[in-house]
Parts: C-alpha cells; structure tokens; sequence
C-alpha cells in the first residue's frame, strides 16, 4: 500500500514539473557572444543568465604578430548603468585566453575589443557594441 502510494506522488510532482512553462526553467539557454572586429585580436565567448546573474566566458587570441597583446572584454551593469563589473581575457601573438566569472548585474551587457603596446598601454581599442 505504502508503495502504490509513493508511486502516485511521485508521478503526479512529474506530471506538474512537465507542465511548467518554458519561462520558469531554472536556467536560460547559452548565447554566442559577438565581438567588435579589431586587427589582430580574435575575440569569442558565450553568456547564460542564471539566478546569481550572468554566467559569462570570454576568449581571446592574438593574430598579428604587430600587435604585442589582443584583449577582449565584456562588461555587465546594472538598469540605471551606475555599478558596473567587467571580465577581460588578454593574449599574447598566436595565444589563446579564456576566462570565466559570473557578474552580478543583469540589465545591461557590452563588449568591447582592444590591442595593448609593449609599454603597457592601449594601443587601439573598438567601439563598445550593445549585446542587450
């Protein structure tokens, strides 16, 4: 009796978790994330929103052997733009970066590209591109 019993809750919490709509899934689907081209610099990466906030993964590769570093970085604010956290993945000539946070703020993501000169400065940097 006990077992018919737990065998009818169990099917009726399955039958309920099928039943939810697409909008209160756990997790939102991986978006490809499109950076702004700059010469030398190969830039991709992936975001996910989740419950803590945007789950974030940046690459970066160097492709001019002119340009001593190529960056990329993805910055995420919140509605009003006032606080802001960012994630940057940076590499040398023919090397390959990947980085991974999640940041806390939602409303807004941008991206942006740059090159960085062997004194340590930005050598060039591309206009910031509104992903939403």
């Amino acid at each position: 009796m006990l077992r018919r019993i737990s065998l009818i809750v169990a099917s009726a919490a399955m039958l309920a978790l099928s039943a939810l709509p697409a909008s209160a899934a756990m997790q939102s689907s991986t978006h490809k994330l499109s950076f702004p081209a700059l010469h030398g610099v190969k830039a991709w990466g992936t975001y996910v929103k989740t419950s803590r906030g945007v789950r974030v993964d940046v690459c970066a590769e160097g492709t001019a052997r002119n340009v001593f570093a190529a960056g990329a970085v993805v910055v995420a604010s919140n509605a009003s733009r006032k606080f802001h956290a960012n994630i940057g993945a940076v590499a040398l000539y023919h090397e390959q970066i990947c980085r991974h946070m999640t940041l806390r703020y939602t409303a807004h993501l941008q991206v942006y590209t740059f090159t960085g000169t062997k004194k340590g400065t930005i050598g060039s940097r591309s206009k910031t591109k509104t992903i939403y």
